[in-house]
């Protein structure tokens, strides 16, 4: 049985055009987590500006990844009251299926914060939830509401968690390994991220995006 590994990447700054091409070179499928609503918002990230894309010229780019939610401002969910929330979603969803083209769509949690309310309603808007909570376990979430992450691309131990997760003896697992791709520009990871992807290709993984995993382990009735 697969053992699913999934690259989930949040924010959709300039960066993931070398990301991207950098994933292509080595056939991995990601999904790219994104907010409709920011384009023109620039932040610091270590003292350097992180510049986002203009996202209707970026269809292209992304193609043969996948485009999920990442809400529409990136707000911490849980300081929204529910109207708020379902604009987030809602309308974050509306906007990256008509640039994208999408029948269906997934949504990544922004910062950290999303308990059961927020669950209830986003799911109304989504095909699935990745979460941003951590778990240790590499067992199927029970629902494709749940999804957790499993590990950051550059948190020390990231090797050893892959490496225990190819030896995991589940009869089906799931890895999930998150970041974003303006840490390899301002922490210059670029070519540490290139040997992680050699290595996480030296396994027998089945490597595809969250809703090609969403599809297949939780089939629609």
């Amino acid at each position: 049985m697969p053992k699913y590994f999934l690259l989930s990447f949040d924010d959709g700054t300039v960066h993931d055009k070398r990301f991207v091409e950098l994933l292509n070179r080595y056939q991995i499928p990601c999904t790219f987590n994104l907010n409709s609503g920011l384009e023109n918002f620039v932040w610091e990230f270590e003292g350097h500006p992180v510049v986002r894309q203009q996202l209707a010229d970026t269809v292209e780019q992304y193609r043969g990844h996948e485009i999920a939610s990442h809400s529409l401002t990136h707000p911490r969910l849980d300081t929204l009251y529910p109207p708020q929330l379902r604009r987030e979603v809602e309308e974050d969803c509306n906007a990256l299926k008509n640039i994208f083209s999408l029948d269906e769509i997934g949504f990544g949690v922004p910062f950290t914060a999303c308990d059961e309310r927020e669950v209830k309603i986003i799911r109304k808007y989504v095909r699935y939830i990745r979460l941003s909570e951590f778990c240790e376990s590499f067992a199927l979430p029970a629902d494709p509401y749940h999804i957790p992450i499993h590990g950051l691309y550059n948190q020390p131990d990231i090797r050893e968690r892959i490496k225990a997760f190819a030896e995991s003896d589940l009869a089906e697992a799931l890895f999930v390994m998150a970041g974003h791709s303006y840490e390899f520009e301002v922490l210059d990871h670029w070519e540490y991220m290139e040997e992680l992807l050699q290595y996480i290709l030296s396994f027998d993984f089945e490597i595809v995006t969250t809703m090609e995993f969403v599809n297949s382990c939780y089939p629609q009735s």
